[in-house]
């Protein structure tokens, strides 16, 4: 069995963006009274092993690589100006209040870079999971009309995906709680 890299998003997320949607109508053929067809889908693995799972899986590493060199390097600038505070007992108190700022400068600078990097991360995930919800949603939908599913559920949550209205039983609800109901409400 192949595995897929876990991507940092969720697939609770992923479904948002794709379910539940309500199929309109019934498969050609399909008879109101034949049995339901229900198929599964591990939605995570489709996503993961997409194209474009694949792709954002690459881009997110990259990403990583490349943030946590240039976090370190800065990381390590910070604490060269701290060093520097910490050893300038032979300063004046002036001169060490321009050290120390120069030290909350560049801490200052650093964090900044470290937000927005995260919301630069936050923002490609966001942009992935467009791009596998482009790819995976008409797929699915395919894959239901040709086979006749009526329900299409996450394997690995309690998330419908698809559903035919030959599975809502809001009617049927409805119409048993009026035949109860003696004084016809």
């Amino acid at each position: 069995m192949k595995r897929y890299a876990r991507l940092p998003l969720s697939s609770a997320t992923l479904l948002l963006a794709l379910a539940p949607a309500t199929l309109a109508g019934q498969t050609e053929g399909q008879a109101a009274d034949a049995p339901l067809s229900i198929g599964v889908i591990d939605l995570d693995a489709a996503a993961f092993g997409s194209p474009a799972g694949q792709a954002l899986a690459q881009q997110l590493t990259d990403f990583q690589q490349e943030l946590a060199a240039e976090l370190q390097a800065r990381q390590d600038a910070v604490r060269a100006v701290e060093l520097r505070v910490a050893e300038a007992d032979s300063l004046t108190v002036d001169e060490r209040r321009v050290l120390e700022r120069e030290y909350q400068d560049a801490l200052t600078a650093f964090q900044r870079y470290q937000q927005d990097k995260q919301e630069e991360a936050a923002a490609l995930q966001t942009d992935g999971r467009e791009r596998i919800r482009a790819e995976l949603a008409p797929v699915i939908e395919a894959i239901q009309a040709e086979l006749g599913y009526d329900l299409i559920l996450n394997a690995t949550s309690p998330i419908i995906i698809l559903f035919s209205e030959r599975v809502d039983i809001t009617p049927l609800v409805i119409d048993r709680l009026a035949a109860e109901d003696p004084g016809g409400a």
